[in-house]
């Protein structure tokens, strides 16, 4: 295995593109929240990372833009990113893989309410996780996270 020189950036493959998607390279580790800057002034407003997209009716399509979006803006850590981007059926063999063992085909731009499946995925790990409180904990943040952008606070002054 080959190893670069300190200082160097590492690439990192994220496979094939996705008709539409695109395409991203990391340069090395994600920061942890820690080490991220706070917030400024100047970021960009949840809405203005959803340009509209209705997260209660949302294609995997979608989703795998807007996750790459709120990645690119720093909303969300990159292991967040990688968890939320992640829409199975944007995969070309799908139907030959899960779509066999389901009976479903791929529908990657059917849309569907992605805080309630955040919701039910987070029901799931809490009942049948392996006691992974690492999972459980991301799982929470992504789906409280879709829900505040899905129903934001609005605060008149």
């Amino acid at each position: 295995m080959h190893v670069p020189p300190p200082g160097l950036p590492v690439p990192i493959a994220t496979g094939p593109p996705v008709s539409g998607g695109r395409d991203l390279v990391v340069t090395g580790p994600s920061p942890s929240a820690a080490d991220r800057p706070p917030p400024s002034a100047t970021a960009p407003a949840a809405s203005e990372i959803t340009n509209g997209t209705d997260l209660r009716s949302a294609s995997p399509r979608q989703m795998a833009n807007l996750s790459l979006d709120l990645y690119a803006a720093g909303m969300i850590a990159y292991d967040d990113y990688a968890v939320l981007a992640f829409q199975p059926e944007l995969h070309p063999d799908y139907d030959k893989t899960v779509g066999a063992l389901t009976g479903e085909p791929a529908e990657p731009d059917r849309r569907r309410d992605f805080v309630q499946v955040w919701d039910e995925q987070l029901q799931f790990e809490l009942r049948h996780g392996a006691g992974d409180s690492r999972v459980v904990r991301q799982t929470a943040r992504i789906r409280d996270m879709l829900k505040q952008m899905a129903e934001p606070t609005e605060v008149q002054v």
